[in-house]
């Protein structure tokens, strides 16, 4: 009877705190997701590697006097020290809102970058200073112009160069003499900073590089005459505001680039060869292993044909050692083209085998051995320890819905991976490659930051990132599966159920998509805010579902290419087959399936409404894209082709063509200050 009385306690008690803990339990809000920093994962901000590989410094706010600490962080005791109070950093008596900082070799000088302005998506400006650790002294860089760009150390630590009103300048720390490298910048040449159209679409914003002993500076020079400037409207004053944008789009004249070097020995800039024509592309540039020898990657209008250039520093010649072509477009921006420093040798990417892989070369062009290989895409190549003879890089051999950090022997041998969890993972490699700082997401948990050996062993946990406020809420997260398409194509997909889902009920759908080449939007990864706004929608009731259509990444070239000249060919078609495969779920109600997306998911968006109203009822369509004669012309061209020679890819691809079969509920989004898909992209398709 006593055992029974007490067991019965024990139930009640059992009962009544898991009923109080679903009580307590909260919906999310927008002002949670938003406006708060409670679901916001800690990194390990701002590392910088000791020369050495024997430890890292890092930065962690200091809320007491609105700063930015500087710590050490010691590899093998995995001990904390403070090196830098950022209430110390002042200059003029005022303490220096620190953003961002690099180190001199010798440890002696501190590079500090001031607050920061954003310029576009990709490139900054801010005051810069240098601070003498020793002495507690700061200087300002560049006569403590505000508006500094591209602001970097020389290899030796002697000088810091800069860019100010489009012209480069360095300044000698020893001397504290400026010195003017270019002269003839304005707003139409830009020297050692990047035009609007590569940055966005190159996804480069530093124009200019030292070479690796510091006696050279290589630079773009960008001739903007010929490009037409739309205007952007500022409404954010009294009086509104015209900004003017050099912006090329499809079939309008671009910029046209040169290559330069300066030689601090000669004093004089050299030109390098970089062909006679001037519709071309000079997307990247590498210093070699020497200061007389600088590579050059040339990309026709079309963008099909890439080369490698070798160019002589001294007298400006080249010659074309590595070649890539492409029945549609060679992509750019995962070649992470290497140079071994010891050896005259060359790691490079290609998708020639239909994957992204890495090959060795020599400076003459000839080919060694390919090292990585297999129905599999690396993402990029990220460094290599000559010493041991192992390259590392990401990759995404066991599924594409993941990266990796592996490495490999330079002759394509002893494959391993470095990241042991599921997830997307990120490295920062000791200059040493003994260490690497592995950052890493998956879908059911935000960013964790770990301390590892770079044969894979763990150190330390830094940042383990296992917020409390999840807690509270009833978090579900994403299914990772496939279906087939009515032709025989599996497609990835993942979905998000209600936390009480019972599939018995019918639910609506809500889909959120982008589409676009090359692009994947179902990887096992945190997404964030996004994340938690599904997360909000699903608990109001919502199923939320994505699926990579063809013609995105991960998959191998020949599938990217499926998207050439017609962009909504397939994306619209894989949305429309994953509509009927929703539609057959018993759980699932087919009269209420929407879809959302922003810039190339906008432009989804408004393809479905106005194609594919019959299976889809709502949409939102944020900042979209509605006729490709309105866009990038980088952009636009590397996949639709030049107007004038795809008139019918560009007429399917528009949405002006089918706006007279719109179906169901639209509502479209648009900042009016959007400085790469313009606001007129909307207000045309309003009209």
């Amino acid at each position: 009877m006593r055992k029974s009385f007490v067991q019965l306690i024990i139930l009640s008690v059992f009962i009544f705190t898991n009923f109080l803990t679903a009580q307590q339990k909260i919906a999310l809000t927008l002002e949670d997701i938003f406006a708060s920093n409670k679901y916001i994962a800690e990194e390990v901000e701002n590392v910088q590697w000791l020369p050495d590989g024997s430890a890292f410094t890092y930065t962690e706010k200091n809320r007491t006097y609105n700063s930015l600490d500087i710590y050490n962080h010691d590899v093998e005791s995995g001990e904390n020290v403070l090196v830098v109070a950022g209430n110390e950093l002042k200059f003029d008596g005022k303490q220096i809102e620190m953003s961002d900082y690099s180190w001199t070799d010798d440890g002696k000088f501190l590079l500090i970058e001031g607050p920061e302005k954003e310029i576009w998506r990709h490139s900054r400006q801010a005051p810069f200073y240098l601070y003498n650790v020793e002495l507690k002294t700061t200087t300002a860089v560049g006569n403590n112009d505000p508006n500094l760009r591209n602001v970097k150390l020389s290899p030796d630590g002697s000088k810091v160069g800069f860019v100010r009103s489009n012209n480069i300048y360095v300044d000698d720390l020893s001397t504290g003499k400026e010195k003017q490298i270019t002269t003839d910048g304005s707003k139409n040449i830009l020297n050692g900073e990047i035009d609007w159209a590569y940055e966005e679409e190159f996804t480069i914003s530093d124009g200019w590089q030292w070479s690796p002993d510091g006696k050279k500076i290589a630079f773009w020079r960008f001739d903007q005459t010929m490009v037409k400037e739309f205007y952007l409207i500022d409404e954010m004053q009294p009086y509104n505001k015209i900004i003017p944008l050099k912006f090329s789009k499809t079939g309008e004249e671009k910029s046209i680039v040169k290559i330069g070097v300066y030689d601090f020995a000669s004093l004089e800039t050299k030109w390098m060869e970089t062909g006679e024509r001037t519709d071309i592309y000079i997307p990247r540039i590498f210093w070699t292993n020497s200061s007389k020898k600088l590579s050059i990657l040339r990309l026709n209008n079309l963008q099909n044909h890439l080369e490698l250039l070798m160019a002589d520093t001294q007298t400006g010649n080249s010659k074309v050692i590595i070649e890539e072509t492409d029945t549609c477009w060679v992509d750019v921006d995962n070649n992470k083209t290497v140079f071994l420093k010891n050896e005259d040798k060359i790691i490079w990417s290609s998708e020639r085998s239909n994957f992204l892989h890495a090959y060795l070369y020599v400076y003459d062009g000839n080919l060694i051995n390919q090292i990585t290989s297999g129905d599999w895409e690396i993402t990029s190549v990220e460094g290599i320890s000559e010493r041991e003879g192992w390259v590392y890089f990401y990759g995404k051999k066991d599924t594409p819905l993941e990266q990796h950090i592996y490495r490999i022997k330079l002759n394509g041998d002893d494959l391993q991976k470095i990241s042991k969890q599921p997830g997307w993972h990120t490295a920062n490699f000791s200059p040493d490659y003994k260490y690497v700082i592995n950052q890493f997401s998956a879908a059911s948990h935000p960013s964790k930051t770990h301390l590892r050996k770079t044969d894979g062993t763990l150190i330390r946990v830094l940042k383990n990132n296992e917020l409390p406020a999840f807690n509270n809420v009833n978090m579900v997260y994403p299914e990772f599966s496939k279906f087939t398409t009515s032709d025989g194509v599996e497609l990835n997909y993942m979905i998000t159920k209600p936390y009480d889902f019972d599939p018995g009920k019918k639910y609506p759908v809500l889909f959120y998509g982008y589409g676009g080449p090359g692009s994947q939007n179902v990887i096992n990864q945190w997404r964030g805010t996004r994340q938690l706004w599904h997360q909000m929608m699903a608990e109001k009731g919502y199923i939320i579902f994505t699926v990579d259509n063809r013609g995105t990444g991960g998959r191998g070239k020949a599938f990217k290419n499926l998207m050439y000249k017609e962009l909504s060919k397939w994306s619209v078609n894989d949305h429309i087959e994953a509509a009927k495969f929703l539609s057959s779920l018993p759980f699932v109600d087919p009269a209420r399936i929407g879809f959302w997306g922003w810039s190339g998911g906008g432009y989804l968006s408004l393809m479905l409404m106005t194609r594919a109203g019959d299976y889809f009822s709502t949409g939102v369509s944020v900042a979209p894209v509605s006729d490709f004669h309105l866009t990038s012309a980088i952009w636009t061209e590397r996949y639709m082709g030049m107007p004038d020679d795809n008139i019918e890819g560009y007429k399917a691809s528009s949405v002006f063509t089918y706006a007279d079969g719109l179906k169901g509920s639209l509502l479209i989004i648009h900042g009016t200050a959007d400085d790469n898909v313009h606001y007129q992209n909307t207000m045309q398709i309003a009209r």
